[in-house]
């Protein structure tokens, strides 16, 4: 029990000192004519005083204000947001949270080169290995922080982290080191008025005494005027941890009647806070009290709501089981007495420290004793005949369940990827189909294209090559000489449009000079269009470019019919690994969510799919631009055909 109560009164934080109370600054910050700077540095100032008086109050301020402080890049801020969050959290029992965020605030401290903040960090992770049995670090931290205290002069925070060491020689029964360090601590408390810090310290001289068997008054002195000035100061906290304490020490006394008082105060206090593991320490001294009284019941029920409160901290459990363990073992029950005692045992086995285990070993042979009297050891070598075959049956179940768990498993893996490969296989074929339609459309179009020109431009060409001799001959009318003329003009436009034909099925500059001569030709037959072009001028593959080509052709079409664009313009950019395009226009615009896509857009999806590559769509009633991914590999093409 004197163990637990080390532990429990040692729990404390640094002392903060504001200039205005917490009342006044909470009316400021719920104005409304403050600047988000003013509001984050009261969520900062009342985050830290809110650390010793309402924990849950501290981490919504806390957290709060480093989203203030994030957004207005202010990083010392954010770095002394992220120490009032740590240390609430492990003023809450939350010490994977508050290990989190002192790691944050340890980081972006020593990055600042804030000593102090730093110093303050390594006390509250001292507070964090001393409450976790780790002793070796929580003293290589502590005194981490006394160095940097005693070279920024700060002498309140020194005599805080001095008391530290001196609680972790306690919890190490070293008491001559933890006297010599605490009696440092309280001349630095009393030097800087920290009446706090000076509680702290008395709560741990009153807990020593206690310990070395000093008589009761001293003690007693010690843990009321803890209470008192942490009355007065509104350190309920610690208050709490004074009236444990008090409680504790009447205990010890057999004065069950005043540790009974002070324990209910305390739990009630406890309540009040919010705290869990402030209600378990409560509850276990009430828990002792009851059984000592004789009141088993009432025992059992307050050591099952210490667990309930709180059943991480491994003295709380020691002590709960063992009440349990006892109590039932008072009540006639041999059950419930085996079950806490094996619940004792393995708590114990957990915590392999032999200093730990010496301190509980009274606990032990009293168990064993009551055990004796009440001549049970018969029905517990049977229990545990029961217990071990009970085990050994769950362990069977458990691995019949593990296999089957593993075979089912196995099961849905196979037929995801059966599902999968299915799927990619569609895809595939689907990918196959487009570029073969595609291949074919190019394959075709060349051929009309060389048809047109060698075969239809050919005729045309001689038609208009005999027509003039036609008329030489004769000597015709002013009238037939006029539609002559007219006839050879409409001959003339006739070859022209079909070369343009021929032409944009499939362009000679796109086959002899790429993709940049080809478009910058297009883009200057038409008005409104302008070309242009980033990036090498590197040759690509004759599919790759034929695709891009119509794609950019039917976009620029697009706009031209749909729009009513005032000017379009077209942009390349080609890179080693990468190709896009994109068409921007500053027409009508449409919604890509509720117009159905033309035939026109559809086959340039279906282009852009089969290289693969990815089109995005942004319009708006400013105009419209589509733009177009395109990667490369590292032979530069996704294929290797050659030109159409």
């Amino acid at each position: 029990m004197v163990k637990i109560l080390m532990v429990m009164m040692l729990t404390w934080l640094p002392l903060i000192s504001p200039g205005q109370p917490a009342d006044s600054l909470e009316r400021v910050l719920a104005g409304k004519n403050i600047s988000l700077k003013e509001r984050m540095n009261l969520h900062r100032e009342l985050a830290l005083l809110y650390i010793n008086k309402n924990t849950s109050r501290s981490i919504s301020l806390a957290n709060e204000g480093i989203r203030m402080a994030r957004e207005m890049k202010d990083a010392a801020a954010e770095a002394s947001l992220y120490y009032s969050l740590g240390a609430a959290h492990y003023r809450n029992g939350a010490y994977d949270s508050a290990g989190f965020n002192l790691d944050m605030a340890l980081t972006a401290a020593r990055k600042l080169s804030e000593g102090n903040l730093e110093a303050s960090v390594y006390e509250t992770y001292g507070k964090l290995y001393r409450k976790q049995g780790r002793y070796s670090e929580a003293l290589d931290h502590y005194l981490k922080a006394v160095r940097i205290y005693e070279q920024t002069g700060n002498t309140q925070a020194l005599g805080a982290a001095c008391a530290g060491i001196g609680g972790v020689y306690q919890l190490m029964k070293n008491y001559d080191q933890a006297l010599a360090y605490l009696e440092d601590a309280e001349k630095l408390a009393l030097q800087s008025n920290d009446k706090t810090g000076l509680a702290r310290i008395y709560i741990s001289l009153s807990g020593i005494y206690s310990r070395q068997g000093k008589d009761k008054d001293k003690c007693l002195y010690y843990a009321k005027e803890a209470a008192k000035i942490c009355h007065e100061t509104g350190d309920y906290f610690n208050e709490n941890e004074a009236l444990q304490t008090i409680a504790h020490v009447y205990f010890l006394h057999d004065d069950y009647e005043n540790a009974w008082n002070y324990a209910v105060q305390a739990v009630r206090q406890a309540d009040t806070l919010g705290n869990a593991s402030l209600m378990a320490y409560s509850l276990i001294i009430v828990s002792n009290v009851q059984y000592h009284r004789g009141e088993y019941g009432k025992a059992i029920e307050a050591a099952y709501n210490t667990l309930k409160a709180d059943s991480t901290d491994v003295n709380l459990a020691m002590n709960a089981y063992a009440n349990l363990a006892k109590a039932y073992a008072r009540t006639g029950r041999p059950d419930s007495t085996e079950f806490y005692m094996e619940r004792y045992h393995e708590v114990l086995a957990e915590y392999s420290n032999t200093e730990y285990q010496n301190s509980l070993s009274g606990l032990k042979v009293e168990y064993e004793a009551e055990k004796k009297e009440l001549r049970i050891e018969a029905l517990e070598k049977q229990r545990q005949l029961h217990t071990w075959l009970g085990i050994a049956v769950a362990i069977l179940l458990l691995i019949s369940l593990a296999f089957a768990v593993i075979r089912y498993r196995l099961a849905v893996s196979r037929r995801k990827l059966a599902e999968e490969a299915m799927q990619r296989l569609e895809r595939e074929k689907q990918l196959v189909a487009v570029q073969a339609a595609l291949d074919g459309e190019a394959a075709e179009r060349a051929r009309l294209a060389k048809d047109l020109h060698d075969g239809l431009g050919s005729m045309l060409s001689a038609v208009k090559f005999n027509l003039p001799q036609v008329g030489g001959k004769a000597v015709p009318e002013a009238v037939d000489v006029s539609r002559f003329q007219t006839a050879l003009g409409m001959l003339d436009e006739s070859i022209q449009e079909l070369r343009r034909v021929a032409h944009h099925m499939m362009p000679e500059s796109l086959l002899r000079y790429g993709l940049k001569v080809s478009l910058s030709d297009f883009c200057a037959s038409i008005p409104i269009a302008r070309f242009h072009y980033f990036g090498d001028e590197a040759r690509l593959p004759g599919k790759l470019e034929t695709m891009v080509y119509r794609c950019i052709h039917e976009l620029v079409n697009n706009a031209l019919r749909h729009a009513g664009a005032a000017q379009i313009n077209v942009q390349l950019v080609q890179e080693d690994n990468r190709l896009s395009f994109t068409v921007q226009d500053n027409g009508r615009g449409f919604d890509p969510g509720t117009v159905k896509e033309g035939m026109g857009l559809q086959n340039v999806r279906q282009r852009v799919a089969a290289f693969p590559g990815k089109l995005d769509i942004y319009s708006s009633a400013q105009g419209t631009e589509i733009h177009v991914e395109l990667e490369l590999t590292k032979t530069g093409s996704h294929d290797q055909g050659s030109h159409c």
